[in-house]
C-alpha cells in the first residue's frame, strides 16, 4: 500500500458512523475538536483485525504477549530505550494510567501527594488530580519557545509528584533532552514519582525519531526508579477505539503497587487492542511517516491561515493539535467565547478554558486538507466580519 497524498486525501463518511467526533453536532457542522484523525487506518492493522475477527469466538484474552514485544522492539529501533517486559502494565487507555498515577499518589503520601501539572494542559491531567483527591500544584507554561519557567522557582515541599506530558498537548512542544534532563533531576532530587503522558511520541512532525522517551533520558537505576511513562499506539497510528495502552513502570514494589490498586477494578485490553497495537507497531512505520508528511501540510497551511487572521499560534513541532490565542477577537464577541463564536460558524474546536488557557482554541489539523479549507474559509469570513 502506498501512504501518500492521495490516501490520506480520500475522505471518510464518518459522520454515518459511530464517530463521537462528527455525531457531537449537527451534519452542517466542521468538527475539528476531538483528537482523533480522519483518515483510513493502516491497511496492515485492518487485515489483522480482520483475520483476527474470522476466527469467529471472542472470548477472555491473555496478555498478549507478542504485542508487548513487538511496542518494545519499535521503542528499542527508533528511540533507542529498552524497556524490560516485566515493567510493562497493559492498560485500557492513558486516561485510565493519569489517574491510578493519582490514586498512587494518594495512596503512598497522604501528607505530601499535590502534584505539578503543566498549564496548559491536556484536561485529563487536572480532572485525574480532582477525581482522586489530590491538588494540583499549577505550573504555568509559556506559549513561546522553551515551555518551563526556571526549576528553582518550583517549591516542592508538600509535593508528591508530576505529571508531565512528552510531547506538550496542546502546545504541541517537542522536549529536548536538557529539558527532560531538568525535569528528571527536580524530581528526583526531591523525592517527587514522574508520570510522563508519551501518547503523542510518534507525532513529531518535522523530525519522525526526535522524540526522546522520559527513561531515555535516566542515568541510575534510582532515578529510573521514580519513572512511571505511559504509552499507546492509539494517536499514532489513529486506533484509539481499540483501547490499548502500556504503563511503563521500572521499579518493582511501585509496580506491585500500580499493578494492585487496580486489579478487578480496571478492565483488561480488549482483544483486538492487542492485535490493532501489535500491527501498528510491526508494520504501521510506513502509514507513521505517511501521515506526518500530510500533517506538515496541514501544519503549513494553518500556519499561513493564522498569520492572515493576524491570531498567534503556537509553533507546532509535535501531535496534529495547533493551538492559537484569539484573546484579541474577546472584545467583539459579546462576551462569547472563541470555541462558541466559530460553532456558530459552522466549525467546532477546542475551548482553551479546559486546557487552562480561556481564550484560546485548540484545532485539530489531522482531516483532509480540502475539508480544513472549508473549515478555515468559515472562520476567516466569520473573523473579517468582526469590527476588528
Amino acid at each position: 500500500m502506498k501512504y501518500d497524498f492521495e490516501f490520506f486525501d480520500h475522505p471518510l463518511a464518518r459522520g454515518k458512523s459511530d464517530s463521537i467526533k462528527w455525531r457531537q453536532y449537527s451534519e452542517d457542522i466542521i468538527p475539528l475538536w476531538i483528537a482523533d484523525m480522519d483518515f483510513r487506518a493502516c491497511e496492515e492493522i485492518t487485515d489483522a483485525l480482520v483475520r483476527r475477527a474470522r476466527e469467529g469466538c471472542y472470548g477472555y484474552a491473555a496478555d498478549s504477549e507478542s504485542a508487548i514485544q513487538a511496542m518494545i522492539d519499535y521503542h528499542r529501533e527508533h528511540y533507542e530505550i529498552e524497556i524490560a517486559p516485566e515493567w510493562v502494565l497493559p492498560q485500557p487507555g492513558v486516561v485510565t494510567s493519569l489517574n491510578l498515577f493519582c490514586k498512587l499518589l494518594h495512596e503512598l503520601r497522604p501528607a505530601a501527594s499535590d502534584v505539578f501539572i503543566g498549564e496548559p494542559m491536556y484536561h485529563h491531567f487536572m480532572s485525574a488530580a480532582e477525581l482522586q483527591r489530590i491538588r494540583e500544584r499549577k505550573i504555568d507554561l509559556q506559549m513561546q519557545g522553551a515551555p518551563l519557567p526556571p526549576l528553582e522557582t518550583l517549591d516542592p515541599k508538600g509535593a508528591g509528584g508530576w505529571m508531565f506530558c512528552n510531547p506538550a498537548n496542546p502546545l504541541g512542544y517537542t522536549w529536548r533532552e536538557n529539558e527532560l534532563r531538568d525535569v528528571l533531576t527536580f524530581c528526583h532530587t526531591n523525592n517527587l514519582l514522574l508520570a510522563s503522558d508519551e501518547i503523542h511520541g510518534g507525532l513529531v512532525l518535522d523530525a519522525p525519531h526526535a522524540y526522546k522517551p522520559m527513561l531515555s533520558v535516566t542515568q541510575t537505576d534510582a532515578e529510573r526508579a521514580s519513572v512511571l511513562s505511559f504509552i499507546a499506539p492509539s494517536k499514532t497510528w489513529n486506533v484509539p477505539g481499540l483501547g490499548c495502552a502500556f504503563a511503563i513502570v521500572p521499579d518493582p514494589e511501585l509496580r506491585h503497587r500500580f499493578h494492585r490498586s487496580y486489579d478487578q477494578i480496571v478492565p483488561c485490553v480488549n482483544l483486538f487492542g492487542w492485535v490493532g497495537a501489535e500491527a501498528a507497531y510491526r508494520y504501521g512505520e510506513p502509514w507513521r511517516l505517511g501521515v506526518l508528511a500530510y500533517l506538515r501540510r496541514n501544519r503549513d497551511l494553518m500556519e499561513q491561515t493564522a498569520a492572515q487572521w493576524r491570531l498567534p499560534l503556537c509553533r507546532l513541532e509535535a501531535t496534529y493539535l495547533a493551538f492559537m490565542d484569539c484573546t484579541e477577537l474577546l472584545p467583539y464577541l459579546n462576551n462569547e467565547t472563541p470555541a462558541a463564536f466559530f460553532l456558530r460558524h459552522g466549525v467546532a474546536v477546542h475551548d482553551g478554558d479546559i486546557f487552562g488557557k480561556p481564550g484560546w482554541v485548540r484545532i485539530n489539523l489531522a482531516t483532509q486538507t480540502a475539508l480544513l479549507k472549508q473549515a478555515f474559509e468559515r472562520m476567516g469570513n466569520a473573523i473579517a466580519a468582526l469590527p476588528r
